[in-house]
């Protein structure tokens, strides 16, 4: 047996880097050294990366802070296609209730105030014929607004959750698609609160009118039916909360939207509830804060114009004391529009997150959204290519 300084070598006889038979030792041989490596620990960042968020929302589901975050987030995200036709819309409403309620007021005093004894049951039968025809004047222009303002949210926002920012004139384009439809539901929407209004109105004063006990009975008949419309109408706002989004991003017609609508919201009627109405309570109360001041230095302009009070007489006193009324609230009546279409993009932009909430919860939608972000192909968002 050869010595430990002995090597192997090939069983040829010449050295190699082949091994020895078993048994067989070969002088100058050595075992290669091992080529096997060690496992490489896991580098960090190398396992799976969630999709990072592409725009407005985080493409999962939603949480009741992201909701209430992403409501008021639209303001900021798209200024230009949501601020700046919100204010003109208001602006435009605001100029027509001054104009048209002072128009009528000064015409009715002026007549009233000339008008004989004999005269002034008809012109106050004609000046209430005024009022009626200005107020769903202005009724009329506020549900055309809403409308036109609905559809426009809701798109952008729906393009926001895809990264998107459409330009004024593309949001109002897609807006005008399902303008019919939004005004449709608006004015039946309206009608219905009419007729639940007029019909609890006229039940009371029919049961006031049988004598004391009926006034009494009146008064319960009120209150009572005034907290159940206040029920229904928490109800009702919450369960189609979700119908003009369906009507501007699937396309559909107002009784599918509103059966749409209710399904959707099966089982988040409470979460829904409590973000519409913090949405509401946030608006409001920063309403009053912002508002407060300017009201107060109109008040305080009013004491300074008019030292000793005074109550126009006729509709030439009216008129002349016009201007100065106008310049006195003219801040407050400014504030009011501008917070109040602050508020009004936030209350929008809130049912339309509630939609697509709802669809990503129940439907998936948050896959078909990033299929479309990574990949292209058909919009989930958009009926025509659906």
């Amino acid at each position: 047996m050869a010595d430990q300084g002995d090597v192997w070598a090939s069983p040829s006889g010449s050295a190699g880097d082949e091994p020895p038979r078993y048994g067989e030792r070969i002088p100058g041989w050595q075992p290669p050294p091992p080529t096997a490596t060690a496992p490489v620990a896991p580098q960090p960042g190398t396992g799976y990366v969630p999709p990072p968020r592409p725009g407005l929302i985080p493409l999962h589901p939603l949480s009741f802070g992201q909701l209430l975050g992403s409501a008021f987030a639209v303001l900021r995200w798209n200024p230009r296609a949501t601020v700046l036709p919100t204010l003109v819309i208001n602006v435009v409403q605001s100029a027509l209730t001054y104009g048209l309620v002072y128009g009528v007021g000064i015409s009715a005093v002026d007549r009233i105030s000339r008008a004989s004894a004999a005269d002034r049951g008809a012109i106050l039968a004609g000046t209430a014929a005024e009022g009626v025809l200005t107020g769903l004047l202005l009724l009329a222009v506020s549900v055309i607004g809403n409308a036109l303002l609905q559809g426009l949210i809701v798109h952008v926002v729906a393009r926001g959750a895809l990264g998107e920012r459409p330009t004024l004139g593309e949001a109002f384009r897609r807006a005008a698609r399902s303008f019919w439809p939004l005004l449709g539901y608006a004015l039946l929407l309206g009608a219905a609160q009419l007729v639940a209004i007029v019909a609890l109105a006229l039940l009371v004063v029919g049961v006031a009118a049988t004598g004391t006990v009926g006034v009494l009975l009146a008064v319960l008949l009120g209150l009572v039916g005034g907290a159940a419309y206040a029920v229904a109408y928490c109800f009702l706002l919450v369960k189609l909360a979700t119908v003009p989004s369906a009507i501007v991003l699937e396309g559909l017609g107002i009784r599918a939207a509103i059966a749409r609508s209710w399904v959707l919201l099966r089982g988040a009627f409470w979460r829904s509830l409590g973000l519409i109405l913090l949405v509401f309570v946030i608006v409001w109360f920063a309403g009053q804060v912002v508002s407060l001041p300017f009201s107060l230095l109109g008040g305080a302009l009013g004491g300074l114009v008019f030292p000793n009070g005074g109550t126009p007489t006729s509709g030439d006193d009216i008129a002349s004391m016009l201007p100065t009324i106008l310049l006195t609230s003219l801040p407050a009546t400014v504030v009011t529009v501008i917070v109040g279409a602050i508020g009004q993009i936030a209350q929008l932009a809130s049912l339309s997150l509630i939609y697509l909430d709802r669809r990503i919860r129940s439907e998936g939608l948050d896959l078909e959204l990033q299929r479309y972000v990574e990949l292209g192909g058909p919009d989930p968002l958009e009926p025509a290519k659906r």
